[in-house]
This record gives structure tokens, C-alpha cells and sequence, in this order.
């Protein structure tokens, strides 16, 4: 019968909880970067769809289509809305020559 070499056996046994160990932690690892990828994809695809629904509350412009004008508005109207409008327009720091 051969002799058992106990502190071999405890030795492969080290071994091979060593690399079992580092299995398990590459495993974690590998499984982990995935999930953040997974994650931060979701959280941009999320903030695509957010902005998205946002950009017409801050894109819309007032001035953009024409009001629409009468045809024939008078002379007499024309002249109390180009005085109003010169009344609100003047400018006392504006000094022509």
C-alpha cells in the first residue's frame, strides 16, 4: 500500500480552490459589466425618449407663422396703428443727426 502525501493533497486542493475562486470572480465580473452596459443603454435609450418628448415645449416659436392679415384694413386704421406703434417703438437714447 502506498503512503498518503497529506500535504500534496492539501496542496492540489489549494490549487484548485484557487482557480475555482478565480472562475467565479471572472464569472462576476463578466456578468456584471454586462448588466452595467445593459443598464446604461436602457437609461440613454430612456433619456432619448424623455428628451424627445420635451423638445416641443422648448423648440416652439411664437413668430413662426404669420398672423393672418385683412385684406382691406382702411387708411384711418393704418395710420392709428403706425402711431401706436411709433409711440411704443421710440427709443429717447436713439440720437440721429
Amino acid at each position: 500500500m502506498n503512503p498518503i502525501d497529506i500535504p500534496s493533497i492539501e496542496k492540489e486542493a489549494d490549487e484548485l480552490r484557487t482557480a475555482e475562486i478565480h472562475r467565479i470572480n471572472h464569472l462576476i465580473a463578466e456578468r456584471a459589466g454586462l448588466m452595467t452596459k445593459l443598464a446604461v443603454e436602457s437609461s440613454v435609450a430612456g433619456l432619448h425618449v424623455f428628451s424627445e418628448m420635451l423638445r416641443p415645449m422648448f423648440s416652439w416659436n411664437p413668430q413662426e407663422h404669420a398672423a393672418p392679415r385683412a385684406k382691406s384694413v382702411g387708411p384711418a386704421l393704418e395710420r392709428v396703428n403706425d402711431a401706436a406703434r411709433a409711440l411704443f417703438s421710440w427709443n429717447p437714447q436713439d440720437r440721429r443727426p
